[in-house]
């Protein structure tokens, strides 16, 4: 990669990972103690979130910015031509679509926010504005969102991986989630999915 688009790239992953890292540790109902309840895959999905989102982002944002090839990590290395340089402003426009939806739902919840996996507590309410109005789980494909425009973004195999198995924690952690969601408001729920036929992406129910 040119190193001054590599620059430009590490600033711009390094500024949107300050801004969501604030936001998801300071936003109401962050700061709170919660256990999964759906088993192994509910522990590792928000490990790996966690790292993801905390460690791994900006790694990749300083490791940019010094321009740091990272065999597998960071770049295969791919001869500079303009579908590359496509490729990489594809990943750019994915990764900050997906981080303005992370941050927008997680904006949305306010201290409805659970960890993936925790069943809603009594103070809780089913979020049903914001990016809810559209999807039932706009913060799993805002994290697929952001993993896909890195992944693009530095051509990365390991990023591709991380994408692959998040992908298969998220598919497995819908139905359980909202097995709970629909045993903490059994009426509502229902209501809400009739009305909101996607999961992941829009969709109408017939």
């Amino acid at each position: 990669m040119v190193a001054h688009i590599s620059y430009g790239l590490g600033i711009i992953i390094l500024l949107v990972s300050m801004i969501m890292g604030g936001i998801l540790l300071l936003a109401p109902g962050s700061i709170r103690l919660q256990r999964p309840e759906c088993g192994w895959v509910g522990w590792t999905f928000n490990i790996m979130n966690l790292l993801f989102f905390l460690v791994l982002i900006p790694l990749c944002g300083v490791l940019m910015i010094y321009n740091i090839q990272v065999p597998f990590f960071t770049y295969i290395t791919l001869p500079t031509t303009p579908l590359l340089f496509g490729l990489e402003l594809a990943g750019v426009m994915i990764f900050l679509i997906g981080s303005l939806l992370l941050l927008w739902s997680r904006l949305s919840l306010r201290r409805s926010f659970r960890l993936a996996g925790v069943k809603p507590s009594r103070n809780d309410y089913l979020t049903l504005h914001g990016p809810y109005k559209l999807i039932r789980h706009p913060m799993y494909l805002s994290a697929l969102l952001v993993l896909f425009g890195l992944t693009m973004m530095l051509s990365s195999i390991i990023m591709g991986l991380i994408f692959i198995i998040m992908l298969f924690l998220i598919l497995k952690l819908i139905p359980k989630e909202e097995e709970q969601l629909d045993q903490a408001y059994p009426i509502a729920y229902s209501e809400y999915c009739r009305r909101v036929g996607g999961a992941l992406f829009p969709a109408r129910r017939k």
